[in-house]
Formats: structure tokens, C-alpha cells, sequence
């Protein structure tokens, strides 16, 4: 499952939220007024070629919501990797981070799971439609609804009716701006671990027949996370050593971090300026994953790969269409007339983003350590300016 560093953090009461709100606004101007000054963010842009300009000239947009932190762009393009980090790894100082710098991928972990899957698949372990059911441990006849149980296909899809998490967190997403929002999470998942999850799975009520009704799930990945681990006979995270980041050279990706590691994570931060804890131990297949940039660009250049029949397969229109669809985990859209496969992640302070551009062989992550309002699809915008300015 996943490791969780933690952190200490006062919490107000609801009742101080306008107090919070104004001391918020109020500190994250102070705390970039020198930014202002000098008239740039701090990067280690070159700002020399086409690419390097285009990259500028996004991320001075990105950073006039003054909410954001800071930012670490890969570009892969003709087989050539770039690195661009802006602003600081923290808000009390100017810090800039570097390729070797560690992020939460957040959700962007759905991406390694459903390639997993896909591996799956191609040995002939899982299928699509099967009754997944029979691929996790133990009976649970209770993930069917209407004669139709859950599949990889609709798990993979967010078409399953499964529940977005276990525990419930309905109510806590209701308002996930309130500031207490992490607090809250962190005591609902503690001491939640595999046992509890298997144990209330069992309890779990499907709220719509599969294939029926898309509902974002965590859930539903982690039970693709357990599945994996069956038909295979492996812990998920040795798993995801032996197909991923082993093959791939990505030493700094994971669901724990050693001593060095964790010497390179750097701070997260909520709406309100402050330091976040990281993702609760549970988050595993769904929001568990650690990974540098460096690691990611690794990662990006194995999915530009459509002659894998894995990456291939992964990749493929599951529901809707190539223009506004889904396949596995990826969601499949176009900018400029070219299709685009991507997926964002958020955390308690820290988003990310992954964006393929498959036909022209270039893709981007951006892994942003502040979970503002609206970041994961401000790093898209980031991706399709480069694209179109450079």
C-alpha cells in the first residue's frame, strides 16, 4: 500500500473561515512580493530556444494567480527530454526545485494501474468484460447490480458504481474548500488499511449498474489494485517495480520514500497558503505513487511507445470516442485537430498533469506543489500553450 509522510497542522474551525480566507490573501501577497519586484518568477529557463520561450511565456500566465507555489515542466519531443522548474519548493523562501525533486502524482497513479491492467491483459491474466469478481480476493457477490457486476473496463472507466471512496467521503467533498478539509480526510483514513478496506468492501452497495453512469472512483482502482495482486500472486508494489520502474529506470518512483528520497520532497500547499500533510497510507493504485520529474519524463517517453502492445492497448477508445472519451484511465480528447491523451491529479497540496500529444510523438508532465483552485487544468493550459506557441 502507500507510505504516508506526516506532517503537523493546526486546523480552525469552520467558524474562523472568513478570518483564514482574509489572513490567506493577505500572506500569499507578502510572501510573492518579491517576485514583483524583480518582475519575473525565479526559474532555470535558458529562455534561448523556440521551446524555452514558449515554455516562458506560459508559465509567466500560470503564475499570475499568485495562489500558485511553483512548477516543474518536462517536454518530451523527438526523442529529447527538457526540464523547466518555476517558482519555489517553498513559500517561505525562494527554493527552486530541481528534475530530482519528489511530488505526489495524485490521481496521475490511475495511469500506472491501468497499465498494469493492460500487462495483464496482454499475458492473459484479466480481460475487459470479464466478471471481476472472480479476479479479488475472496466472494463478493454484492458488486453486481441488476445481473451486471463490476469489470476491468468499467472499473478502469469510472463506469462501475462504485462509490468514489472507501470510507465514504461524500460528505467531506460536499464542501472541499472548507479548511478543515485535510484534517478531516487524514482522521477519516486513519488506521484504515487493507484489512479494513477488504472488510468493508464486503458492505459495499454498488449505486448504479455498471456501464450505466460515470462516477469518478479511488475505490474502484484500488480494487484494480487488489485483482493485480491475485492473479499475479504479487504485492502491487513489486508489481509495479518489476513491469515499471525497474525497466524504466525510475529509482525516485514509488509508494515510500527512504531518507535520500524523502530529503527531495518537497512542501504542498492548500487555497490558504499553508503546508499540507501528504496523501493518507491508503491511497495506494488509486493516489499513492511519489516520482521526480525526472522519473515522469522516463514514463513519458515509455507512453509515446504505440508500438507496445501494452501502451498500445492502454490506450484504446473504451467508452465514448477518440475525440471525448476514455480508455484505460486516460481520458482522450483533441487540441489543434491532434488527439490528446492525458490525466491530472490533486492531492491535499500538490497537482499534476500528463499530456500526450501521440501523433506528434511529444508529451508533457506538470507537477505543481499547491492544490489551488483550478491548478490541474491550469498545467493543461500550460501544455497546449507550449504546443501552439513554440
Amino acid at each position: 500500500m502507500a507510505g504516508q509522510i506526516a506532517r503537523d497542522a493546526t486546523f480552525p474551525r469552520p467558524g474562523a473561515r472568513w478570518l483564514i480566507c482574509a489572513a490567506a490573501f493577505l500572506y500569499l501577497a507578502l510572501s510573492f512580493a518579491a517576485y514583483a519586484t524583480t518582475g519575473r518568477t525565479p526559474s532555470d529557463n535558458p529562455r534561448h530556444s523556440a521551446l524555452d520561450l514558449a515554455v516562458d511565456k506560459a508559465a509567466i500566465r500560470y503564475f499570475r494567480n499568485r495562489c500558485h507555489v511553483g512548477v516543474s515542466i518536462a517536454v518530451v519531443e523527438a526523442g529529447h527530454t527538457y526540464f523547466y522548474d518555476y517558482g519555489s519548493t517553498s513559500r517561505g523562501k525562494v527554493a527552486l526545485a530541481t528534475p530530482q525533486s519528489i511530488y505526489e502524482l495524485a490521481s496521475v497513479t490511475k495511469t500506472f494501474t491501468a497499465t498494469l491492467a493492460a500487462q495483464a491483459i496482454v499475458d492473459g491474466r484479466m480481460s475487459l468484460d470479464g466478471d471481476f469478481r472472480n479476479d479479488i480476493p475472496g466472494d463478493y457477490s454484492n458488486l453486481a447490480l441488476n445481473g451486471h457486476p463490476i469489470t476491468l473496463r468499467t472499473l478502469v472507466t469510472h463506469y462501475s458504481g462504485m462509490p468514489r471512496d472507501i470510507p465514504d467521503t461524500d460528505a467531506l467533498f460536499a464542501d472541499k474548500s472548507a479548511p478543515d478539509f485535510n484534517a478531516r480526510m487524514v482522521a477519516l483514513n486513519q488506521g484504515f488499511g487493507r484489512e479494513q478496506f477488504l472488510a468493508a468492501l464486503h458492505d459495499t452497495r454498488l449505486r448504479s449498474t455498471p456501464g450505466e453512469k460515470q462516477v469518478y472512483s479511488n475505490a474502484g482502482f484500488l480494487v484494480i489494485g487488489l485483482g493485480l495482486e491475485k492473479v499475479y500472486s504479487k504485492p502491487f508494489d513489486q508489481l509495479l517495480r518489476q513491469y515499471v520502474t525497474q525497466p524504466l529506470g525510475m529509482a525516485s518512483t514509488g509508494f515510500t520514500l527512504d531518507g535520500n528520497e524523502r530529503s527531495r520532497l518537497i512542501n504542498g500547499y492548500d487555497r490558504y497558503g499553508r503546508v499540507t500533510p501528504y496523501h493518507p497510507r491508503n491511497a495506494g493504485a488509486a493516489w499513492g505513487l511519489y516520482a521526480s520529474t525526472e522519473d515522469m519524463a522516463r514514463f513519458i517517453r515509455w507512453q509515446l511507445d504505440d508500438g507496445n502492445p501494452v501502451i498500445h492497448l492502454s490506450h484504446q477508445v473504451l467508452t465514448g470516442n477518440p475525440d471525448d472519451g476514455e480508455a484505460m484511465a486516460w481520458n482522450l480528447g483533441s487540441d489543434q485537430g491532434q488527439p490528446v491523451i492525458s490525466h491530472s491529479g490533486g492531492s491535499f497540496g500538490m497537482s499534476s498533469q500528463v499530456v500526450l500529444y501521440p501523433k506528434q510523438h511529444e508529451g508533457f508532465v506538470l507537477l505543481a506543489n499547491d492544490a489551488c483552485e483550478g491548478t490541474e487544468s491550469a498545467l493543461k493550459a500550460i501544455a497546449e500553450a507550449i504546443l501552439s506557441n513554440k
